[in-house]
């Protein structure tokens, strides 16, 4: 399994490198099962970077996991997460705050434990 990050800050690569698995830009070629860890574009939408990897892998994808910051977007924190489950059906695994914490690395790894 694959954790694949679309980061802009580095906060969602550094939670994806904290779950102990393969890590890798949602830039690069894909050809294995993933989760993916994502962020929020704007007013709590998807980014089209993420809309653009979903749409060409989404039959790898197991999960996603979508990182906000509560304090800066209160309203739309994770506002994507709604947004993702509906247009895409992706299962949603969790949403983080602020890069997450350790609670939020173990439930992630053992979502990555049960596929």
């Amino acid at each position: 399994m694959i954790i694949v990050y679309d980061s802009n800050t580095g906060v969602g690569k550094r939670f994806a490198e904290s779950l102990g698995y393969p890590t890798q830009s949602i830039k690069e070629k894909l050809d294995a099962p993933c989760i993916l860890i994502t962020r929020n574009a704007g007013a709590g939408k998807i980014p089209w970077s993420t809309k653009s990897f979903i749409k060409k892998h989404q039959g790898l994808i197991k999960g996603f996991v979508n990182n906000g910051d509560s304090i800066k977007h209160g309203k739309t924190y994770c506002g994507a997460t709604p947004l993702i489950i509906e247009k895409y059906g992706l299962v949603h695994i969790r949403n983080i705050d602020q890069g997450g914490n350790d609670e939020d690395i173990q439930a992630v790894q053992e979502f990555l434990e049960s596929c």
